[in-house]
């Protein structure tokens, strides 16, 4: 009897002993076959038939464009547990071929299905954005560029950055063109404002689309810019005491946003008493590199033209801005003549104001408005510059004249009239 006792108990611990011996495994799992592919993304998933005796903590997909990925390269993370589960995957590049497996976690290790692979289709180029440098206060622009890493299945045919004050900026913001192809790239962000936050991402496009890369952002401190209600924006300049801007205005509003008349064709400049503009010489495109002719109305006008903080440069703005660039009292006593004094050519600093002169004014050549006939004359020539100052009745201003016929840039000719003219401000 003692003997059964025995043998029963021996079996017993026997069998415990084989049980605690039993240890959990990795998951069993199947990768299942990729489905819906598109340009940039792929419905797939896997299905867990065994847990390995230990539950399955987390379980999704791993992808790479190398064969065998692992859990340290992309993944997905759906959930935990037994059974089937689906996946859509995003932000796939275009043209590729990818590599991908189901793969399951518990306590005791990682598992993976069967390893699948699938190539994407034609679509946008794939871009990255590189991180801006440092802002320039002098020039107002930062140090920016991209990659463009796969070009999607067709030639990249531009790329660059685009950039605004406001998230997410598209080619139809402020940006930068920086050539074809795919690689790397460089790019420089100008102009930008002072105090602002600009949120920036690279760009790339082929007969696809248009990609962006990862958007990122900084903030500017103190730039040498100022901004117009129309939102252009202007390089500014110290000379002396004052601070001019360095390219010529083309608002067409004032400053409490009413409209200024466009005064291109069937206005009547010589009769009309309301402030107008029109494009240098007539033509829209002359625009960027002139800027606009403004009548004295519209200069005199209580809404005014200039950005807020700055105003239209007066006549005196221009007498204190040609002192400082060295123009002597006899300069301007020797040009008196006529009824009114101080008319006519003053001294020899001109070239110190037009396109490329040491000032950093930039002036430009873009003629003026007769107001009689309408007509447009010297464009390309000289440049006419009103001030606010009026010099008597029927809407005359004086006016600063630069003269670059034939290499004769030297004078500068000091005069009045009604004219539609080109227009520079000075800060405050």
């Amino acid at each position: 009897m003692k003997n059964s006792i025995l043998i029963t108990l021996l079996f017993a611990a026997l069998a415990v002993s084989c049980k605690k011996e039993k240890k959990p495994t990795g998951p069993i799992l199947t990768t299942t076959a990729a489905t819906n592919v598109t340009a940039n993304s792929v419905t797939t998933g896997g299905n867990i038939t065994s847990d390995g005796g230990i539950g399955v903590t987390q379980r999704g997909i791993c992808w790479a464009i190398h064969s065998n990925p692992t859990v340290a390269d992309s993944v997905s993370k759906n959930g935990s547990g037994t059974g089937s589960f689906t996946v859509t995957v995003g932000n796939l590049m275009a043209n590729t071929t990818y590599y991908l497996k189901a793969y399951a976690i518990n306590g005791a290790a990682t598992s993976y299905g069967n390893e699948i692979s699938f190539v994407t289709s034609k679509g946008a180029p794939s871009v990255v954005t590189t991180v801006a440098g440092s802002v320039d206060p002098a020039t107002a622009s930062a140090p920016c560029g991209g990659n463009v890493v796969n070009d999607g299945g067709a030639p990249v045919t531009a790329r660059g950055v685009c950039f605004s004050t406001t998230p997410h900026p598209t080619i139809t913001s402020a940006l930068t063109s920086d050539g074809t192809g795919t690689g790397s790239f460089t790019s420089t962000l100008t102009p930008l404002l002072s105090t602002q936050t600009y949120y920036y991402r690279a760009y790339a496009t082929n007969s696809y689309g248009t990609a962006y890369g990862n958007e990122l952002s900084f903030t500017t401190t103190s730039t040498n810019t100022v901004q117009d209600g129309d939102g252009n924006v202007y390089y500014t300049v110290t000379i002396g005491t004052q601070t001019w801007m360095t390219s010529d205005l083309k608002v067409t509003h004032y400053q409490n946003g009413d409209p200024i008349t466009n005064g291109f064709s069937g206005f009547a400049w010589s009769t009309s008493t309301t402030g107008a503009y029109t494009y240098p010489n007539g033509v829209n495109n002359n625009v960027s590199t002139n800027g606009l002719l403004y009548s004295f109305y519209a200069i005199a006008d209580t809404r005014n033209i200039a950005p807020k903080g700055w105003h239209v440069a007066s006549d005196a703005d221009w007498l204190t801005l040609e002192f400082a660039e060295g123009m002597t009292a006899a300069d301007t006593l020797a040009a008196s003549s006529g009824s009114i004094s101080d008319l006519g050519p003053r001294g020899s600093i001109g070239a110190k104001f037009l396109n490329g002169g040491s000032s950093g004014l930039n002036l430009t050549n873009g003629g003026i408005l007769f107001p009689v006939n309408g007509a447009y004359y010297f464009f390309g020539a000289q440049g006419y510059y009103a001030t606010s100052t009026i010099v008597k009745g029927g809407g005359s201003v004086w006016y600063r004249a630069f003269n670059t016929v034939s290499g004769n840039s030297g004078p500068i000719a000091r005069n009045y009239g009604n004219y539609a003219m080109s227009v520079r401000c000075v800060k405050n």
